[in-house]
């Protein structure tokens, strides 16, 4: 499939990527992280002074049922943090002119054309569906495209592009791969939401790699005119399966409310939506044992890096911002922006320097994931992506961990152009 024609197929399939990391209309809030996190983890202020620099983001903050505030607030949190605590960029404030968009061709176009006209240093990557009608004005432009989320080919595969982490494309495939390999699923039964887009990623990217790692796959889907997810649990519960896979973002309570209910008793894997804390918590006992790939170190495992993004967004985020991986993605990118940037002269600090910097070498430290080398090897389908490995977790008592040390890329081969 070419990559024009897969980028109109993702675009149609929208509700079923951003499903696969959650959209608002599929958001649990999980309230102010860091009512715990400690205001020592920020260290000592340094105030960023002087003229700032300049990026562009454009984001989905109004497009119903995949809206992405939190990839807006996570970034802005993320910069008032480093201006604040790490003098910024050479010393200068950070700066991201934002433009909303409701991911419609027409209304990314526009948001474009107006960060164009604001002659920002780069674009900062946020969540747009819509990337097919602003990636290459960008380019046009000659703007880089730090960071975001690669829902569509487009930011994947773009020669001005930079995807520090795959969020939205591999975790499906590892997801499919681990049900068999990891957790015995001879049979995988996958609960998606019943309509062309919801079974996109269950279909496209999850099928595949059950079938590769030996399994078989049936899909479930849940009626989108369905009052409820009962009778849809009910079957793939006895449809002898071993490991039931959630693609359903939008009803993951109600998912492991009726798992339960059905006296399930076999696996769990999940899409990572499905771990946000107020989920499990009102879950209780019908998450224990959930499984879920993810790209960052989760501020639940409380690293250093966890315990800082706790602070980052406990000090400068709303109080009920979603932590899910457009959240994530964000503090990850900004961070890993000034890790390369931050001593570098202002003066120096074009789209086309920061392309060649970020191009160059290997192993560069990225924040909260795996170290990125941007050798359009991680993922071979999308160069533009730096870095494809996933960590494992699942819920122990309410709460995650992570299983084992390892990291995860297997399959990126089963995603193809």
């Amino acid at each position: 499939m070419s990559i024009k024609k897969l980028a109109a197929v993702v675009v149609v399939a929208c509700a079923a990527l951003a499903a696969a990391v959650g959209g608002a209309g599929a958001h649990v809030r999980s309230g102010r992280l860091a009512a715990r996190a400690s205001s020592s983890a920020l260290g000592k202020p340094d105030a960023a002074k002087g003229k700032p620099v300049v990026f562009g983001a454009d984001n989905m903050n109004v497009a119903p049922g995949a809206e992405f505030p939190e990839s807006e607030e996570a970034a802005s949190a993320t910069v008032k943090y480093l201006n604040a605590y790490k003098g910024g960029l050479d010393g200068h404030p950070i700066k991201i002119d934002w433009c909303g968009t409701d991911g419609t061709p027409s209304g990314s176009a526009s948001c474009a054309k107006q960060l164009i006209a604001d002659h920002p240093v780069a674009i900062i990557g946020a969540s747009d569906l819509a990337s097919a009608d602003t990636l290459p004005a960008y380019a046009k432009a000659h703007l880089a495209y730090l960071g975001g989320m690669d829902f569509t080919p487009v930011e994947s595969t773009a020669s001005n592009s930079i995807i520090f982490n795959d969020t939205a494309q591999l975790g499906n495939v590892l997801a499919g791969e681990y049900s068999v390999k990891g957790l015995g699923g001879k049979k995988v039964a996958v609960i998606a939401f019943g309509n062309t887009q919801g079974e996109f990623s269950a279909n496209v990217l999850e099928q595949p790699a059950i079938k590769a790692a030996g399994g078989t796959y049936e899909l479930f889907a849940v009626p989108p005119t369905s009052a409820t997810v009962t009778s849809t649990v009910e079957e793939a519960v006895t449809s002898g399966a071993q490991v039931i896979s959630l693609e359903d973002p939008g009803q993951c309570l109600a998912l492991l409310q009726a798992l339960k209910e059905a006296g399930w008793t076999g696996k769990v894997m999940s899409i990572d939506t499905c771990s946000a804390p107020v989920t499990v918590q009102a879950a209780g006992a019908a998450a224990n044992g959930m499984y879920w790939f993810q790209p960052f170190q989760v501020p639940a495992t409380e690293t250093p890096q966890a315990k800082l993004a706790s602070a980052i967004l406990a000090k400068y985020a709303p109080a009920k911002i979603p932590i899910d991986s457009p959240a994530l993605t964000e503090v990850s990118t900004v961070m890993d922006i000034w890790s390369q940037f931050h001593g570098t002269p202002v003066s120096k600090l074009t789209s086309a320097y920061m392309l060649k910097a970020l191009k160059s070498g290997k192993n560069h430290p990225n924040f909260l994931g795996q170290p990125y080398t941007c050798k359009d090897t991680a993922i071979p389908a999308y160069p533009a992506v730096c870095n494809s490995s996933y960590y494992l977790y699942h819920i122990v008592n309410g709460k995650a961990v992570r299983v084992g040390t390892k990291s995860y890329d297997e399959g990126a081969g089963l995603i193809k152009k």
